[in-house]
């Protein structure tokens, strides 16, 4: 999430306790696997944003009922490793 001020071996702060919203930044389990994505939430359903323009290899994720899906926690903060 280079694009979204985390970089290699950054510390995040993430808060389970919060509901998340749209553009949130999250840590989300989908299919086994964990990332962090920025959240697009709509009414047509949920969509995993990269926040990398560099890199192309990472695409958006559709979340459909067929996922195994669940969004974790959302980024409160971000420790800069120097």
């Amino acid at each position: 999430m280079v694009d979204a001020a985390m970089d290699e071996g950054d510390i995040i702060i993430v808060d389970r306790a919060i509901d998340p919203y749209n553009n949130c930044k999250a840590v989300c389990y989908i299919d086994g696997e964990y990332t962090v994505k920025r959240v697009e939430i709509s009414e047509g359903g949920v969509r995993l944003m990269p926040a990398n323009e560099q890199n192309v290899a990472y695409k958006p994720i559709e979340v459909t009922a067929e996922n195994n899906f669940m969004i974790w926690g959302v980024v409160t903060y971000v420790i800069k490793k120097m």
